[in-house]
C-alpha cells in the first residue's frame, strides 16, 4: 500500500492505494452494500470502540450515516452524501463530522465538509483500489484519517479476500 499526503494551496489531501485480490464487483459492492459494508468497516473504524448504527444508500444524490461509539464512551458521527455512483467504477462522497454528547472542550462549530472519492479498477483478477480523501482542515485531522483509512483497507481485504 502506498501513501501520499500533500498540502496544495489549502486543500490538504491524502491518497492511498491497495491491491485486493478480489473481483471490482465484489470489492465495488463491499462499499455500497450496508449489510457488507457493516462486516468490514465496523471492524476496523471504531479503534477500539464500537460501530453502533450504519444507513448507506449508495446512489446519486442518497446519503450515508455512520456512528461509533468510542471505548471511552464518546460517540462520533459521520455523515455524507453520494455525489456520484458509478458500479463498479468510482464513487464519490461527501464526509462531515458530528460530534454527539457534550464536553467542555468542544465549541459548536459545523465541522468542514470533505470530499473522498474511491476509484475501482480491474486488474485481471484482482482490483487495483484508490481512495482520495480531500478538503481537511488541518494537517492533524489528515493524519488521524490516514491511520484510519489504513486500518479500514485492511480490514476490507480481509472481507474481500476471504
Amino acid at each position: 500500500m502506498s501513501t501520499t499526503a500533500t498540502l496544495k494551496e489549502e486543500n490538504i489531501k491524502l491518497q492511498l492505494t491497495r491491491i485486493f485480490d478480489a473481483p471490482r464487483e465484489l470489492v465495488f459492492k463491499a462499499w455500497t452494500d450496508q449489510k457488507q459494508f457493516t462486516q468490514w468497516f465496523g471492524a476496523a473504524a471504531c479503534d477500539g470502540g464500537t460501530l453502533q448504527s450504519v444507513k448507506v444508500d449508495a446512489r446519486t444524490g442518497g446519503r450515508y450515516r455512520l456512528q461509533v461509539r468510542k471505548a471511552d464512551g464518546e460517540y462520533f458521527t459521520s455523515t455524507g452524501i453520494y455525489r456520484e455512483v458509478k458500479p463498479p467504477e468510482r464513487l464519490v462522497f461527501t464526509w462531515q463530522f458530528e460530534k454527539d454528547g457534550s464536553s467542555d472542550d468542544y465549541e459548536e462549530v459545523e465541522p468542514p465538509e470533505m470530499l473522498v472519492t474511491v476509484e475501482f479498477k480491474a486488474r485481471g483478477k484482482q482490483t487495483e483500489l484508490t481512495l482520495t480523501h480531500e478538503k481537511f482542515a488541518s494537517i492533524e485531522s489528515r493524519n488521524g484519517h490516514n491511520e484510519g483509512w489504513i486500518r479500514c483497507l485492511e480490514s476490507l481485504g480481509k472481507f474481500v479476500e476471504k
